[in-house]
C-alpha cells in the first residue's frame, strides 16, 4: 500500500508542477483544481516532515518511541 501511495503522490506532484510551469510560460492563471491539489500536496508533505522530524528528534534524545515507529525506521 505504501508503494501505491508514493506512486500516486509522485504522479500528482509531477502533474501539478508541470501544469504550473506550462501556465507560467503561457502567462495564464492556474486552474482552481491545480491550485487546490498543489496546496494539498504541500500540506501533506509539510505535516509528514514535521512528524518524522519529531520521531527523529525523539530517537536522537533517547526517548522511548513506540514499537511501530521503531520497526518503520529499520
Amino acid at each position: 500500500m505504501i508503494e501505491f501511495s508514493v506512486f500516486l503522490y509522485g504522479l500528482l506532484s509531477a502533474f501539478v508542477l508541470l501544469s504550473a510551469e506550462q501556465n507560467r510560460r503561457l502567462a495564464r492563471p492556474n486552474p482552481t483544481m491545480v491550485t487546490v491539489v498543489g496546496w494539498g500536496l504541500f500540506s501533506m508533505s509539510s505535516t509528514l516532515a514535521v512528524l518524522l522530524g519529531g520521531v527523529a528528534l525523539a530517537l536522537a534524545l533517547g526517548i522511548n518511541v513506540p514499537e511501530f515507529a521503531q520497526s518503520a525506521l529499520r
